[in-house]
């Protein structure tokens, strides 16, 4: 991923970027544990409310794979299914794991 230029496309120097984006990856696993809880109490509310978080957050990041995936499991908690969750979570877990190791 390239840093510098996401970093130079909201108007950020790559060190205050390399910030945000360990403060979006804490908050992004913090709000992926309110999607599981959400998920084991079958209470999409919580789902859909932790998954519109991550989704404003890669959007203003400019992690547009995660703002993808979060708006669709935002879209699908409001329609009251958790029913694709289980393979959400993973796809975001890897997609959360992939911002560090580069």
């Amino acid at each position: 991923m390239d840093y510098k230029y996401l970093a130079s496309k909201i108007g950020i120097d790559e060190e205050d970027f390399m910030e945000l984006a360990e403060l979006f990856i804490a908050t992004t696993l913090s709000d992926l544990d309110k999607i599981k809880q959400g998920v084991s109490k079958n209470c999409p509310q919580d789902a859909a409310a932790a998954s519109h978080s991550i989704k404003g957050a890669a959007g203003n990041m400019g992690f547009d794979a995660i703002f993808v995936l979060a708006k669709k499991m935002e879209v699908e908690a409001k329609a009251g299914s958790l029913e694709n969750f289980d393979a959400h979570i993973k796809d975001l877990e890897t997609q959360v794991k992939a911002l560090t190791t580069n």
